[in-house]
């Protein structure tokens, strides 16, 4: 194709004749109004821009402030490319002042402030009161029916409707940090409760098989008990505990699938985008076959009769499946969506900017267009993006695609190679030995989750599973360009290792390492490198058990996870200098020197040279040989008694791992640097999405109104 055409609009106002006369002569009318043309260019661009921003829709970041300065006192002036959606706040402000004090505006400031779901409740109508009897409110009881499960277990959420006896506290507005209840059913009290968990929808997934023979089932690749979560669907105010990013109860799943099987429809199971389903060899299986059990002891639903199409039972609060006796397929495939606190590990979320800083990061620039590459899908029949290009080769393993870029012709320093997963299907392999991924001098390598092209980094909607180790070796010497490895978007079940040799730079982001569920295999879920004097790890979103280095000068961490382990040792890396990053270590750190900002180490660190380095703005032990403190926590002896990290959960399985708790202390979860919490989830900024919404929310209340905001996970 031949290239477009420069847009010379001044050279083209010309009459033909002379244009053709300036062709003969070597173009020099061109080259002389060309100088023009690029003025009136700039100059029209600054005309087109002013235009888009006398517009909030198109206005670039830096007006925003300004914009929000004409709507009055009060109004949003701060960082326009903070977490809190700014232009959006902006764009709607003028609405949500003519619809002042309604739960409906209410509502929607809080989403626009917060960007998280939110539901008003108004408690007066829930006030246990004396009525007339000329005008009675029937759905006003003062003592709930025993015999109402389905209500009774919503008691204590943000969707309960039993009367209570007046609360004369205030409504506190940070109460989510400290009595959750404190204030709420009062006269003219409306509560905002705020759901901090995203829920992450994964389809095309290998469902575990814990005792195929006896029908036992995980929906989690790696074999846990996951519980199920429900997740919007739309952007409309959620009405139903469906229509928030929460755990899916069992009895709610039981009435939608009784449902279905009295021929009434489902908004959870019907449709085209279903919160959960279930696909045997044979085919995906009806809703309507499907049975909502409580699966702790892995009962089996009973044997078809009659010909009849076989049961499944499912649990959505341990995320198990079971099948009838006499049924054991090979492979069952699960669509369902999880829970966490943010985008970080392996998940289907959009990895493109994460993955262009941790290449960054680097300090090498990724070409737009590898020298090499390779795709993987399980199934490649009927599979995949249409779009991607016929020329790229196609495998159903990854040993294949590893064993294709260790043998490929004419290997030669400075190539880039790309082996894109594009599934989200399970590959039980080891990538050891004679399959081990071979960097030579001067190659760069990335493996990652990436769906139609696999020159795309970072593509979203993919979450593939490997049950193995990951080995790479860089024999050979050095090259003028560095030799790399990143791997992204992977959840290994295993350990990922980089053999003796000359590797420059291993970069993971985006992925999860954990050990397998037997804990038959040594060292899961570790990152473990030695005997390599140029090798830089870098961990970007990455949760893992723990990292363990030997000769290997470098480590960098990034708003990541490390730990918790058995042994309590997270960072092993005594020869190594240490850099952290906004990230969290739930264990015993060792290394050589150590630069810290804004982190959590929950445990002792010891650092070899403490003249070097630092720790700013984060946690460490008071016991901890580490270099010179700048506002750390605790400040003193005194505080070390009172003044610890607490976190929701330990468990990597658990929804809130490593999200901190709400009564974590205040030097904790608001000690960073720029005012957020520590640890991994700084990029959320969820402390000052909170301290926004309560301190606007008199901009959107009537008189004689109070607004309490809850945490509602």
């Amino acid at each position: 194709m031949t290239p477009a055409e420069p847009d010379r609009p001044v050279y083209r106002l010309l009459p033909e004749v002379h244009r053709s006369r300036d062709a003969e002569l070597g173009h020099p009318l061109r080259s002389l109004l060309e100088v023009v043309e690029e003025e009136l260019l700039r100059l029209r661009e600054d005309i087109d821009g002013l235009y888009d921003n006398w517009f909030v829709e198109t206005c670039a970041a830096w007006v925003l402030p300004y914009l929000a300065d004409l709507l009055g006192p009060g109004d949003p002036t701060g960082d326009p490319g903070g977490t809190v959606p700014r232009r959006a706040l902006v764009a709607h402000t003028l609405a949500h002042r003519r619809r002042k004090g309604t739960p409906g505006a209410l509502q929607e400031a809080a989403r626009d402030i917060t960007g998280r779901p939110v539901r008003v409740v108004e408690y007066f109508p829930l006030l246990g009161t004396t009525q007339n009897v000329n005008h009675p409110r029937p759905g006003d009881v003062r003592t709930p029916d025993l015999r109402d499960t389905a209500r009774l277990a919503l008691i204590g959420t943000p969707f309960d409707r039993t009367s209570r006896t007046v609360d004369v506290r205030h409504a506190d507005r940070r109460s989510g940090y400290t009595d959750r209840r404190r204030g709420r059913h009062n006269i003219g009290v409306v509560g905002l409760h705020l759901w901090r968990l995203t829920a992450h929808p994964c389809t095309g997934v290998d469902a575990r098989a814990v005792d195929a023979a006896a029908g036992r089932w995980t929906f989690d690749p790696a074999g846990r008990d996951l519980p199920l979560f429900s997740r919007p669907r739309s952007a409309a105010p959620p009405v139903d505990e469906t229509d928030v990013p929460a755990p899916l109860r069992r009895l709610r799943l039981h009435q939608e699938l009784t449902a279905l099987r009295t021929g009434s429809p489902s908004g959870l199971l019907d449709g085209p985008d279903p919160l959960l389903t279930v696909t045997l060899p044979d085919g995906p299986v009806e809703p309507a076959r499907l049975i909502c059990a409580d699966l702790t002891g892995w009962d089996r639903p009973p044997a078809p009769s009659d010909g009849a199409a076989p049961q499944i039972a499912v649990d959505p609060a341990l995320g198990r499946l079971t099948l009838p006796p006499g049924t054991a397929p090979d492979r069952v495939r699960v669509a369902y969506s999880y829970g966490s606190p943010g985008d970080l590990g392996a998940g289907p979320y959009d990895r493109r900017a994460t993955l262009t800083t941790a290449l960054a990061a680097a300090g090498t620039p990724w070409p737009d267009a590898p020298d090499w590459r390779i795709a993987v899908r399980r199934d490649p029949a009927g599979s995949g993006d249409p779009s991607a290009p016929s020329s790229v080769p196609t495998v159903t393993t990854l040993a294949a695609a590893v064993t294709a870029w260790n043998e490929r012709p004419d290997p030669r320093p400075g190539q880039v190679g790309v082996i894109a997963v594009q599934d989200s299907a399970t590959y039980d392999e080891d990538l050891t030995g004679p399959r081990r991924i071979l960097i030579p001098p001067g190659n760069r390598l990335i493996v990652l989750a990436a769906g139609g092209r696999p020159a795309a980094l970072g593509a979203f909607g993919l979450r593939p599973h490997l049950t193995g180790t990951i080995e790479a070796a860089a024999p050979g010497g050095q090259a003028a360009q560095p030799s790399q490895l990143v791997l992204d978007g992977l959840s290994v079940e295993g350990r990922i290792t980089v053999a003796p040799g000359n590797l420059d730079s291993l970069v993971v982001s985006g992925c999860t390492l954990a050990g397998d569920r037997a804990a038959t295999l040594p060292d899961g879920g570790l990152i473990t490198a030695e005997d390599n004097p140029r090798l830089a790890v870098r961990l970007a979103r990455t949760v893992c058990a723990g990292v363990r280095l030997s000769d290997v000068p470098t480590l960098d961490l990034a708003d990541s996870i490390v730990g918790p382990r058995a042994d309590g040792l997270a960072l092993d890396a005594q020869s190594a200098d240490a850099g952290i990053e906004a990230s969290t270590v739930l264990g015993r750190t060792t290394a050589r020197t150590l630069t810290v900002s804004d982190s959590i180490l929950r445990d002792r660190a010891e650092v070899v040279w403490r003249q070097q380095g630092y720790l700013r703005f984060s946690y460490a032990p008071p016991d901890s040989r580490v270099p010179r403190r700048y506002r750390c926590q605790p400040a003193d002896d005194t505080a070390a008694r009172r003044v610890a990290p607490a976190f929701d959960a330990l468990d990597p399985a658990a929804p809130g791992f490593g999200r901190l708790a709400a009564r974590c202390p205040a030097e904790i979860a608001e000690g960073a640097e720029n005012g957020e919490e520590m640890g991994a989830y700084r990029f959320l900024r969820q402390p000052g999405r909170l301290a926004d919404l309560a301190g606007r929310l008199d901009d959107h209340l009537r008189f004689g109104l109070e607004a309490g905001v809850f945490l509602a996970d």
